[in-house]
């Protein structure tokens, strides 16, 4: 029997590239994952750990979402672990620009007091259970800890970053933000 040669098909659908699948972020998170929304993370050089747990979360339903719940539902398992590599693999920018000094400085002295244990080296360091939050917008920094801070919010943050939060005010909340906004 003769079968297809080069250029031929065997019939079995071709897997998209990485690529290609993350190509459906791009409107949200901007191309090459660093978003041009203020209220958006950039997931461009966020821990691949991280981005494969947040988009299971998302798609079982266990963190809360407008859109993302419904979005990651039409992946599979593997095709999120695809993008969430491909998308750890691009570099890292930033999106917001500096912040005025006494922001900076308020900022700077709530971060030192209930943040840096975690959110080492300003807000850069990441891992698994820690994003990047140096360099996101500020907008998107404070609708999280607005979230975060709820005690009603479905999605429950380690008990440290509870009772840090707690303590807050708004405007500490959007010094912090704002803080986080500006380091690179």
């Amino acid at each position: 029997m003769l079968g297809w040669s080069a250029g031929g098909t065997t019939g079995a659908a071709e897997t998209p590239s990485s690529a290609i699948l993350a190509s459906g972020c791009t409107g949200c998170h901007g191309t090459d994952g660093v978003s041009q929304g203020a209220a958006l993370p950039s997931i461009a050089g966020i821990d691949r750990r991280y981005l494969m747990r947040v988009m299971l979360e998302f798609k079982q339903g266990e963190r809360p979402a407008t859109i993302m719940d419904r979005i990651a539902q039409g992946y599979s398992d593997n095709e999120l672990r695809r993008i969430a590599i491909w998308f750890s693999g691009q570099p890292w920018r930033s999106t917001d620009p500096p912040t005025n000094s006494d922001a900076m400085t308020e900022g700077e002295r709530l971060h030192q007091q209930g943040c840096e244990e975690c959110h080492e080296q300003r807000g850069r360091f990441q891992d698994r259970d820690v994003p990047r939050i140096a360099g996101q917008g500020a907008d998107y920094l404070l609708l999280q800890l607005e979230v975060y801070q709820n005690p009603r919010e479905k999605q429950r943050q380690p008990e440290k970053m509870q009772q840090a939060l707690a303590q807050l005010s708004g405007q500490q909340l959007q010094l912090l933000a704002r803080y986080y906004a500006s380091q690179r």
